[in-house]
C-alpha cells in the first residue's frame, strides 16, 4: 500500500503563511486565503493518485474540523509535538504502521506540484530508498521513504539553506540509495508568490484553487 501525508498547517490569518502576509498585496487575511488554496491544491494532486491513500497530519491539535471540510476523503491525524524533524519522522513512522510500504510526505508550499510528479517519486522508489524534491531555497518539497528513517531527520538547522545538503549527508552515512526529483520552488515569499503568478507553473488546471485565489487577491 502506498500511503501520501501532507503536512498541513491551518489556514487561519496570523496564523498561515506569514510571510506572505508582510506583502501589501495580500495581507494576513489574503495569506489565509491562499493558504486554504494551496491545501486543496494539494490535496487534489493527491487525489489523483487513485488508490493511493492521504493523510492529512494537521496543525495546531484543534485544526481537525478545518480539515474535514479541505479534505473529507483523506485521513486525519494531529501532528505530533516538536520540531519539524520530530513531526515529519512521527507521521512518516505512523504511515508505516498502518501498513504503508511506501510514504510520500510533503507540505502545501507547492500546490503546482500535479499528480505527475507524485507518480514519479512512488516510481523511483522501486529502486531507491530515499527520493527527495529539492526546493530552490536549499529545503526540500517532498520526501519518499520504503521504510521509517528516523535519522534523517536528526540534526537538521530546519528552515535554513543547508537542508537538503544535511539530509543527502545523513543518508550517506546511512549508506541509503537517493534520487532527486525536479527543483520546485516553496511559495513561502511574496517573490515566489509573483512568480508563480507570472509564470507558466500557474497552469489553471495544475492548481486552480490557487489560481482562483490569487484572481480574487488581484494578483493576476
Amino acid at each position: 500500500m502506498q500511503r501520501i501525508v501532507i503536512m498541513a498547517k491551518a489556514p487561519r490569518p496570523g496564523l498561515a503563511k506569514t510571510r506572505l502576509a508582510r506583502a501589501p498585496q495580500v495581507g494576513a487575511d489574503g495569506a489565509a486565503q491562499l493558504a486554504r488554496a494551496f491545501a486543496l491544491d494539494t490535496v487534489a494532486a493527491c487525489a489523483e493518485l487513485g488508490d493511493v491513500v492521504t493523510c492529512v497530519a494537521y496543525a495546531p491539535p484543534d485544526a481537525r474540523a478545518e480539515f474535514a471540510e479541505l479534505a473529507p476523503r483523506c485521513e486525519l491525524v494531529a501532528q505530533a509535538e516538536g520540531d519539524l524533524g520530530a513531526r515529519l519522522s512521527s507521521a512518516i513512522e505512523r504511515a508505516f504502521q498502518a501498513g504503508a510500504t511506501a510514504v510520500l510526505t510533503l507540505g502545501t508550499d507547492t500546490p503546482h506540484v500535479g499528480a505527475a510528479r507524485l507518480r514519479d517519486a512512488f516510481a523511483r522508489l522501486a529502486d531507491a530508498d530515499v527520493v527527495l524534491g529539492p526546493a530552490a531555497d536549499g529545503g526540500y518539497w517532498l520526501i519518499g521513504l520504503r521504510s521509517p528513517r528516523p535519522e534523517l531527520f536528526e540534526s537538521i538547522a530546519w528552515s535554513t539553506p543547508s537542508v537538503l545538503a544535511s539530509t543527502l549527508r545523513q543518508a550517506e552515512r546511512a549508506q541509503l540509495r537517493v534520487t532527486l526529483l525536479d527543483e520546485l520552488a516553496d511559495i513561502d515569499e511574496a517573490p515566489e508568490l509573483f512568480e508563480l503568478a507570472r509564470g507558466a507553473a500557474l497552469d489553471p488546471r495544475l492548481c486552480p484553487a490557487t489560481s482562483a485565489a490569487l484572481k480574487a487577491l488581484r494578483l493576476i
